[in-house]
């Protein structure tokens, strides 16, 4: 029995969608590389092959291909079963693919992804879909497959919405619990991909990159952040052990044919525990592995700092540290529990370690004003990172923030496909407007780029002309430390 895994291509005018694998489901403009892997495609599809399934998976948002290509490479499989994931922001674009491929296959059809929580009327609407999954959906899908291969009824199927008996009546089956262990998952599958289209390289890690994860779930109560609230439904932290993590970094570096050059940990939040992490960077200093570079999402208040001094001999190369704003409040409020002091420390020992930063902010967060976002920028260039992203909070459906911004008819429209956050904003602050954000995100931007080139224009006098640098810095030695100190992480 042949299963077809899909993340169908999602475009606009100049722009290319990036859904499966992301927290953050948004379009990049053309010429860009980011693209995340899509790891619960490929799980699944690893948790698949052993049961006697021929599997491929088909991320036609990496391959950035065209619809007619796509839509033949995807029936010139032949699939019996197909999975396809959906998100908010593509749903309308992920039903239409749905419907082209249901005609043109007559596969079983089974949606998954973070926006099936918000479709419990969706087989009734859709006849083209023949199930729903939502939550954390692998053993659901491989289950699901096992009994349509087996010819067995699908009533009890854990994490399903399907139709059953001769009326076709609608089933909502209760929930499946999420999944742990952790270790009990395989690899993902990535044999049937071309993995040079992924790119995920905080800090320039070199290309090609390999993504992992190393946990899922998150302790911490951001009130916009979809996976807690939309998939897992609760704060629990799960973990891959030290031991797993190493043992598939050691597996793809030195027995994959693909030429990995670094890899990345692209978790919700990666580094929470330190007796784990500690063992981790134990694992690949033990295996002759610390000379690859690597990077990792993390946060800037849960590791103690002789466990990132380890980790840096481990090979850390660069980190993402979320911030979102420069405002305490704005901080806690969102419930993100960030002491920003806190922050300031562990970046600048970031820096003294000679690891790279890569530091996102947002604006439009609950209590947002004119001088709140102002403050989230001074705080961007206080704190001198390798690169930013700057970005508009957008409230999906199923968090907190969604139900805050509708109660209090802050929302600016339902059309969901506007819901991406890179520069249309669809929900007004509190005090500032949906054109007064868009506007000041681009002004971040603007001020970023001359901050950068102010910061080279600085490295390069310093390195045609150090005894007039001096004096410079003598002049202003606030800012030439901070340009300083990111010529030592750019080193």
């Amino acid at each position: 029995m042949k299963v077809a895994l899909l993340n169908p291509p999602w475009k606009r005018p100049g722009h290319y969608g990036v859904r499966a694998g992301s927290r953050w489901p948004h379009f990049m403009e053309n010429g860009n590389r980011y693209m995340p892997f899509p790891f619960y495609l490929g799980y699944a599809a690893a948790l698949l092959e052993p049961e006697g399934f021929e599997v491929a998976i088909f991320d036609g948002c990496a391959t950035k291909e065209n619809d007619d290509s796509y839509l033949h490479n995807v029936t010139s499989f032949a699939p019996d079963f197909i999975v396809q994931e959906n998100a908010t922001a593509s749903i309308e674009t992920d039903l239409q693919w749905a419907k082209s491929i249901k005609e043109k296959t007559s596969a079983f059809l089974l949606m998954t992804g973070h926006h099936v929580n918000q479709m419990s009327d969706g087989l009734e609407k859709h006849a083209f879909l023949d199930a729903l999954a939502g939550g954390e959906w692998e053993y659901t899908v491989l289950e699901a497959a096992q009994r349509i291969r087996d010819k067995k009824n699908l009533q009890g199927l854990q994490g399903l919405i399907h139709r059953h008996g001769p009326g076709g009546s609608i089933v909502h089956e209760p929930r499946r619990p999420n999944i742990e262990p952790l270790d009990q998952l395989p690899f993902p599958h990535r044999s049937t991909l071309d993995m040079s289209l992924y790119y995920d390289n905080p800090g320039d890690l070199p290309s090609p990159s390999l993504q992992l994860h190393g946990s899922r779930g998150c302790p911490y109560t951001c009130n916009f952040c979809v996976w807690p609230q939309v998939v897992y439904k609760d704060h629990r932290y799960r973990v891959f052990s030290a031991k797993y993590m190493a043992d598939e970094i050691e597996q793809m570096f030195r027995h994959d044919p693909f030429p990995y050059k670094s890899y990345y940990f692209d978790d919700d939040t990666w580094n929470i525990g330190n007796r784990r992490l500690s063992d981790f960077a134990d694992e690949i200093i033990s295996r002759g592995l610390e000379q690859i570079p690597w990077g990792a999402m993390c946060r800037a208040d849960t590791l103690k700092k002789s466990v990132l001094e380890k980790l840096r001999k481990a090979g850390l190369h660069a980190v993402k540290y979320g911030v979102e704003s420069g405002n305490q409040k704005i901080v806690d409020d969102c419930g993100k529990r960030l002491n920003l002091q806190v922050l300031r420390d562990t970046v600048a020992f970031t820096h003294d370690l000679g690891i790279k930063t890569h530091l996102t902010f947002s604006f439009g967060l609950i209590g947002e004003t004119r001088k709140t976002m102002q403050e989230t920028l001074d705080l961007a260039l206080e704190l001198n990172p390798h690169t930013v992203q700057f970005s508009i909070s957008t409230p999906f459906p199923g968090t907190e923030f969604y139900e805050y911004a509708r109660e209090r008819n802050l929302l600016m429209t339902t059309d969901f496909s506007a819901y991406d956050g890179l520069s249309q904003c669809v929900v007004r602050a509190d005090r500032v407007s949906a054109q007064e954000l868009e506007d000041f995100l681009r002004h971040a931007y603007e001020t970023w780029r001359k901050h950068e080139a102010r910061r080279k224009g600085f490295l390069r006098r310093v390195l045609k002309n150090p005894v007039a640098s001096l004096k410079l810095a003598m002049a202003n030695p606030k800012q030439a430390k901070q340009y300083l100190a990111g010529f030592i992480t750019r080193s």
